[in-house]
C-alpha cells in the first residue's frame, strides 16, 4: 500500500504563548519529500491544526529531512549492529554501531537542542512579522524576551565603622 499526501514536518522555533514553525511537505509513505509551504502553527486540535502561512523556513526543512535520515539510517544500523554483535562478535559490529549511535544522538539532539527547538528573540519577532501579528503582539513578544529588570533593594543605611586592630 502506498500512502501519499501532505503533512507538517520539521517542528522548530517555538515561541512561548504563540506557537511554532513547521513546514508542510508532500510525503510518500510518511517520508517528507517536497516542502510546499511554511506555517506558524498556533494550535493543534485532534488530527488537525490551526495557523498562519509564512515563508518556508530552511531550518524547518533541513530539520525534517535530517530527522528522517536519522531514522532511515539509524534503525537499520542498530538492528544490523545487534545482529552482527550477537552473531559474529563485537569487532565486526563497530561500524553499524557507530552509525546507529550517531543517528540516535542526532535524533535526540534535534528534539532537545534549544537552538533548534526554540526561536531566538530576533527570530521570534521575524516570524511574528511574517505571520502578520500586529504592533501590540510584537510589543508583547519584545516584553516576553526582554531581560528582567533588577528590583531596587532598599536597605537601611548604617554608619560604617572600621574594625578594631
Amino acid at each position: 500500500m502506498i500512502i501519499f499526501g501532505t503533512r507538517l514536518y520539521g517542528k522548530v522555533d517555538a515561541i512561548p504563548g504563540v506557537g511554532y514553525v513547521a513546514t508542510k511537505f508532500g510525503h510518500l509513505n510518511f517520508l517528507p519529500l517536497l516542502p510546499t509551504e511554511g506555517w506558524l502553527v498556533v494550535a493543534e486540535e485532534g488530527d488537525g491544526w490551526r495557523g498562519q502561512s509564512i515563508p518556508i523556513s530552511m531550518k524547518s526543512v533541513l530539520v525534517a529531512w535530517a530527522r528522517t535520515l536519522f531514522i532511515i539510517a539509524g534503525l537499520p544500523s542498530l538492528l544490523l549492529g545487534l545482529a552482527v554483535f550477537f552473531g559474529e562478535g563485537a569487532g565486526k559490529a563497530v561500524t553499524p554501531g557507530i552509525i546507529a549511535a550517531v543517528c540516535i544522538g542526532g535524533l535526540i539532539a534535534s528534539y532537545r537542542w534549544t537552538w533548534v527547538t526554540h526561536a531566538s528573540p530576533e527570530r521570534a519577532l521575524e516570524i511574528a512579522r511574517q505571520a502578520g501579528i500586529g504592533l501590540a503582539g510584537l510589543e508583547q513578544l519584545r516584553d516576553l524576551y526582554a531581560e528582567p529588570k533588577p528590583a531596587p533593594v532598599v536597605a537601611p543605611a548604617e554608619r560604617w565603622t572600621p574594625p578594631e586592630s
